[in-house]
């Protein structure tokens, strides 16, 4: 009787292993899934707040800065210089001021980015082609039609 209650024992147990392992093979990609939207949320807030910081710094002095520790603005995230070459380096994204007054904020690891136009005010979700990660991230994020808009997302 002891030798017949052991094995159902260890067959509960292999069960239970089993489920819980079924839960996290499921769950684990949604979960990165909502990780990845909720950085990009963050990257998009946080370049549109450079973004201002650019477009005072422009009024002020006539011209943008690529130098963001320039800008009147408590920067979260080291500013890298290499060569002509200056970016802020946050964990996940990297945010460059390109020519045109374009503020790029590209994600490191995926080939996904934001760009934000400074002189027209717009924001635009990119990726390369065939990225699935890429169209997933865009269209999923709410895009405002100008950097003037304040929705909460």
């Amino acid at each position: 009787m002891h030798l017949g209650q052991r094995g159902s024992i260890h067959t509960i147990v292999l069960i239970l292993v089993v489920i819980v392992g079924f839960g996290i093979a499921l769950g684990l990609p949604q979960y990165k899934k909502h990780q990845t939207l909720r950085l990009a949320e963050q990257a998009l807030n946080l370049g549109k707040a450079v973004a201002f910081a650019e477009e005072t710094y422009r009024t002020q002095h006539g011209a943008y800065t690529p130098d963001f520790a320039k800008l009147d603005f408590a920067l979260p995230c080291p500013v890298e210089r290499d060569g002509n070459r200056i970016e802020m380096v946050c964990k996940h994204y990297v945010y460059r001021l390109e020519e045109n007054g374009i503020l790029r904020v590209q994600h490191k690891g995926l080939p996904k980015w934001f760009e934000l136009n400074l002189a027209e005010g717009s924001v635009d979700c990119s990726h390369e082609d065939g990225s699935i990660a890429g169209s997933h991230i865009c269209s999923r994020i709410e895009l405002p039609e100008t950097l003037d808009e304040e929705g909460e997302n």
